[in-house]
């Protein structure tokens, strides 16, 4: 009876501790794996690509020898999608899909009990492993106290976002508009990505990452080239509707079908057919002052600044002054007008008048003495 009760004991504390040790091999990827909601993983055999798994609600991937694989594409599309394709079957989509029977559950053929924990079965350790790449990007952080905080990472990763992700894409030593300016400017672009092939993504044999950045930075250094300092730190109306519609944003986002050196001759074209990218948004974010000169560019458009606004305060300045002497000597001369009628009118007790008005005026301040020699406007 005792042995009993232990050996029960003994499975009941197995069954309590089972998902947990689960748990923990999942996070070793043994045997089993978690995924992240809006991202893939890869499963190897060897140095070959298996199978992916991802966890995208409202998505599948085109995968190859299930049994969904292109049969629940329309005939017109099935020679145009390729595998590991990610695509969409949730409501709305454009795949004429049937919503009632391919739901999430259609496509997620685990186990019902890794359903329920929410693992994904890998493999046998000495055949199976999750894929490890090294991975290199800038993160996009949103500060407690507001604004944006770019983040360098540079991880052993084993994942890859399908869903829309935001990464940070710092243009070094773009020149503004030469031969007048030809000033270093470092620039932020942030762009939001999606990943719709994850095959073609990790599998291409370029860094996806690095490709993308390096269309994105022959963009902006062509915009900025075009463009003044002053225009870019205080744009106007117009270069404000530059950078946020066609002239920036737009170019950035048409990546996704033509990059640069495409050409009809060679394809597949596009960070979508080379790299299976998708460029969502394009935002250009800031400018600064670059390179070993930043401190001394930044005194000289300061004083460019300051002497601009001294030389309009002298300007209004001036202006105010010769405003002033105008409108003196216009009161002078009325005045001077109204007293010769005076004199005029009153002969020579006027004329005597004006001239003792003239010795009193002479006559004020310390130390001024009037000798009265002769009447000059008033004659015997």
């Amino acid at each position: 009876m005792t042995l009993f009760l232990l050996l029960a004991m003994a499975l009941v504390v197995l069954a309590v501790l089972f998902p947990f040790f689960l748990q923990w091999l999942a996070q070793e990827n043994v045997l089993l794996t978690t995924v992240k909601e809006g991202t893939v993983k890869a499963i190897m055999h060897g140095d070959s690509l298996h199978r992916f798994i991802m966890a995208f609600e409202g998505y599948h991937l085109n995968e190859p020898k299930k049994k969904w694989h292109k049969s629940t594409l329309p005939n017109w599309r099935k020679n145009f999608v390729p595998d590991w394709q990610v695509l969409y079957h949730g409501p709305g989509n454009k795949n004429e899909f049937d919503f009632k029977k391919h739901d999430d559950d259609y496509y997620d053929d685990r186990h019902w009990l890794l359903k329920r924990l929410g693992l994904y079965w890998v493999g046998w350790p000495w055949k199976a492993k999750v894929y490890v790449y090294e991975f290199e990007w800038n993160e996009v952080i949103t500060r407690d106290e507001g604004g944006n905080q770019i983040l360098a990472r540079a991880d052993a990763t084993d994942f890859i976002y399908v869903s829309d992700f935001t990464y940070g894409i710092l243009t070094e030593e773009a020149k503004t508009k030469a031969p007048k300016e030809n000033l270093p400017i470092k620039v932020l672009t942030l762009v939001t990505v999606a990943v719709r092939n994850p095959y073609r993504a990790l599998f291409s044999g370029e860094d996806w990452l690095w490709r993308v950045t390096a269309a994105i930075n022959r963009h902006v250094r062509s915009f900025v080239g075009t463009k003044k300092y002053a225009e870019l730190i205080t744009p106007s109306g117009d270069i404000a509707k530059a950078v946020k519609g066609k002239d920036f944003s737009a170019p950035i986002i048409a990546l996704t079908k033509r990059l640069f050196d495409d050409t009809p001759a060679k394809k597949p074209l596009g960070l979508a057919g080379r790299y299976g990218i998708e460029i969502r948004t394009a935002d250009l974010q800031k400018f600064e002052l670059a390179g070993d000169g930043k401190e001394a560019l930044n005194k000289a458009a300061t004083q460019v600044f300051t002497a601009k606004r001294a030389a309009k305060a002298t300007l209004i300045g001036g202006q105010a002054t010769a405003d002033v002497i105008r409108m003196t000597g216009e009161q002078e001369a009325v005045s001077l007008e109204k007293r010769l009628a005076v004199i005029k009118a009153n002969g020579e007790d006027g004329r005597l008048l004006a001239q003792l008005d003239a010795i009193r005026e002479s006559s004020k301040g310390a130390g001024s003495t009037v000798v009265w020699a002769n009447n000059p406007l008033v004659q015997k």
